[in-house]
């Protein structure tokens, strides 16, 4: 749409003869300064545009692959990219089935990942971590086997996996050594509630992790517990989906182990919390110890003679598990987590 104005339009002005010449001089100055500065710089050009194409022609990691699949270059044919596509959002089911402990689910998913992308090293490690929670050892050492076959694994990869490795060994052996006709088939303990991670201390395809949980002294008569939470890298996470709990359990006059009476206080100690920083945030909660007497403890709350027995902390995001901690390690067993909150 055009617009209109209501004041004439400004008269053109005479170009003189001197105006002219000083601008054809002007001009040619800055062509000259323009071929000096390329003739300077032309070899360090030459070069960047060398290494540019260089770099054009080397295979760049893909962008869909697991974090261990870009640590690892591929020794095999790359898949079509359907192919890696549907194995990227089936390694991510089987993940998230695994972090819910429907370990059959798991298995399959990851069987079908695996025929997509036959050999791959990540692959082979989920399947081991999945066939150890099935309680089957035996054939978790031999994903494990053929995973680190894998020349290009990287340290922080390859020597936990020996490590497994060799403890399922020892398991499957002392097992065949009480029952000679045991199968290898056997469960192996884990130790400590820290579950299998990945490379970066996550829950296999959870959104948020627990990094650390300390329980110290606070006041007189009070224990605070700090909680580390750390979301995972790139990922955005919607702040009203997380929740987090914790739980203090004490021990009765009878030996009974019962979640405590006593008024749990918890604060953010790093807010704003944005979970865009790449940094852990901070959640201290306040637990008034229940031989305390101190106003808001078990023993102030009707419940006297309790001692403190430990806690549990768990994390939610959008209403599903992501991780937990637990001292002692007994406790999530006996006071078992939901893997999914109600609405």
């Amino acid at each position: 749409m055009a617009v209109s104005t209501s004041h004439p339009p400004i008269p053109r002005q005479p170009i003189g003869a001197t105006f002219v010449v000083a601008i054809s001089i002007l001009a040619l100055v800055a062509i000259v300064q323009v071929l000096a500065i390329f003739v300077h710089f032309f070899p360090a050009i030459r070069q960047q545009v060398a290494d540019s194409a260089v770099q054009s022609q080397a295979p760049q990691p893909d962008p869909m692959a697991s974090p261990l699949q870009q640590q690892v270059q591929p020794v095999q044919q790359t898949p079509p990219p359907a192919d890696l596509l549907r194995a990227q959002k089936l390694f991510a089911d089987a993940d998230r089935n695994y972090r819910i402990g429907d370990f059959e689910t798991a298995l399959k998913t990851i069987e079908e990942v695996e025929v997509l992308i036959p050999g791959d090293p990540s692959v082979l490690l989920r399947k081991a971590q999945i066939l150890e929670r099935l309680d089957q050892p035996g054939e978790a050492v031999l994903a494990l086997e053929e995973a680190l076959k894998y020349p290009g694994l990287p340290p922080e990869i390859r020597i936990p996996a020996e490590k497994k490795l060799a403890q399922l060994a020892e398991t499957i052996g002392t097992e065949t050594k009480a029952n000679p006709k045991s199968t290898g088939n056997t469960a192996y303990a884990e130790s400590g509630n820290e579950g299998v991670r990945d490379p970066i201390g996550f829950q296999p395809g959870a959104s948020l992790s627990i990094i650390d949980a300390r329980l110290r002294d606070g006041k007189a008569g009070m224990k605070s517990l700090r909680v580390a939470v750390k979301s995972r890298p790139g990922e955005a996470i919607n702040i009203p989906d997380v929740r987090i709990f914790i739980y203090f359990y004490e021990e009765t006059e009878d030996g009974e182990i019962v979640v405590t009476d006593s008024q749990v206080k918890t604060q953010w100690l790093s807010p704003p919390v944005d979970w865009g920083a790449d940094e852990p945030e901070l959640l201290e909660g306040q637990y008034p110890l229940p031989e305390s007497g101190l106003p808001g403890s078990s023993a102030a709350n009707g419940a006297p003679g309790r001692k403190y027995h430990g806690f549990v902390v768990a994390l939610y995001y959008k209403n599903e598990l992501q991780d937990f901690r637990s001292e002692p390690s007994r406790l999530v067993k006996d006071f078992p987590l939901q893997l999914y909150l109600k609405e």
